[in-house]
């Protein structure tokens, strides 16, 4: 008896599902045939396994209560980053800051980098310089985060700027409610000036304020936390994941050349 099959034993076949058909046929020329299906899953690539999350308490993973969450963002994204590119290795650092404005993130940002020799920098910062709801706290906010991503960015660091969550008003912690939208307004065309990737986690959370942010109005619920690493996750995949058939140092100056601006 023998055996023929098209595509034949031995073809390459493309990424998805491909379906092969074999023909038998014995001595007296009697035959029959199967068909079954070949499965080609590509596994998808990042184009980098270093990130530090930076920021205040938020960063920390502080609840209302002042307990520390069951998974802080950075936790959260380094868990998705690792379910969806099994074929690697991340590293996710935590840098929050519990209670620190924009301008001590200036003061120590240079060591954090030094220390943990990033690819990526996740920025999500600012909200404690606004506690007073004085506007006129708003622009130096905007020049300290021009300077830390300026900073990151000098030392070859791709970086990943975020938008200030809403407050809920009259809560304990919520003395920045009314400035957060205008400070959005800022933060999103400094993202855009400067080439670092726009993460909008304002508008992850507009709309659900009551099951993401806590009693205190400022941090984040358990959920919350969940919202915020999907939002910065969902962004690193959409910036950073390698196209089908690229290979990593063709992907990497490629990136390269559209942060630069080339």
């Amino acid at each position: 008896m023998t055996v023929a099959c098209a595509p034949p034993s031995g073809s390459s076949f493309p990424a998805g599902n491909s379906t092969t058909t074999c023909v038998a046929t014995d001595s007296r020329q009697r035959t029959d045939r199967c068909t079954f299906t070949v499965t080609v899953e590509i596994i998808p690539v990042l184009g980098a396994t270093r990130f530090v999350a930076f920021g205040d308490s938020i960063t920390e993973g502080k609840l209302a209560n002042g307990d520390i969450a069951q998974t802080p963002y950075p936790t959260g994204v380094r868990q998705m980053l690792t379910a969806r590119y099994s074929a690697q290795t991340f590293v996710v650092f935590s840098e929050g800051g519990g209670g620190e404005t924009s301008a001590g993130g200036v003061t120590r940002l240079p060591g954090v980098l030094s220390a943990d020799n990033p690819e990526v920098l996740l920025l999500f910062e600012g909200v404690n310089d606004l506690g007073t709801g004085d506007p006129s706290t708003i622009p130096p906010l905007i020049s300290n985060l021009r300077t830390m991503v300026q900073q990151a960015q000098g030392r070859g660091v791709r970086v990943f700027l975020a938008t200030l969550l809403p407050e809920i008003p009259g809560a304990q912690r919520a003395g920045a409610a009314a400035l957060i939208v205008p400070a959005n307004d800022q933060i999103r065309p400094l993202a855009a000036s400067l080439g670092a990737t726009l993460v909008d986690l304002y508008q992850a959370f507009r709309g659900n304020e009551s099951t993401l942010i806590g009693s205190d109005g400022l941090h984040p619920t358990e959920l919350g936390y969940q919202t915020i690493a999907r939002t910065f996750f969902d962004a690193i995949r959409m910036r950073l994941e390698l196209p089908p058939n690229m290979t990593l140092t063709q992907f990497n100056q490629a990136v390269g050349s559209a942060w630069r601006g080339d």
